[in-house]
């Protein structure tokens, strides 16, 4: 298991490199990458690579998993199929593909200068959690920490 500063190193050469050609903000990509795969221990991030809880689409190979959906107020526990990657690099760009050519995140894209306004944009539609972006945001400064 890394620990919290190894996760933020390994996630930021990924996300970085991704970023590179997506032009998303990187550090974001790395504290929602701890945010969701709770630094790299999730079960969905050590056995498919999947650091975003990504569901399965387009043909991706995937893996059934429990979890918890939040919709209308309720709280609801399902399975769902999640998709599973070769790597932590091809699971970013997957990710960053799906924010940078999926309708519902174009005010995000134009947001993509300041990081908390594209969280707040992304977040809108990534997340069931009424409380996701404010939880990314406290990683985010949390990620950056040492950095600036």
């Amino acid at each position: 298991m890394m620990t919290k500063e190894e996760f933020v190193k390994t996630a930021l050469a990924a996300a970085e490199e991704s970023s590179h050609t997506s032009g998303l903000p990187e550090w974001v990509t790395v504290a929602q990458a701890a945010l969701e795969s709770r630094w790299g221990a999730s079960w969905l991030s050590c056995r498919a690579h999947n650091y975003f809880g990504i569901k399965a689409h387009k043909g991706h190979a995937e893996i059934l998993l429990p979890t918890t959906e939040c919709a209308r107020g309720t709280t609801e526990h399902v399975t769902a199929a999640f998709a599973k990657y070769g790597s932590m690099l091809e699971c970013f760009q997957c990710r960053d593909h799906l924010l940078t050519h999926a309708a519902v995140y174009a005010a995000a894209r134009e947001k993509r200068a300041d990081e908390e306004a594209f969280i707040d944009e992304m977040a809108r539609h990534w997340a069931t959690d009424p409380h996701y972006a404010e939880k990314l945001k406290a990683v985010l400064h949390e990620v950056k920490g040492g950095t600036e």
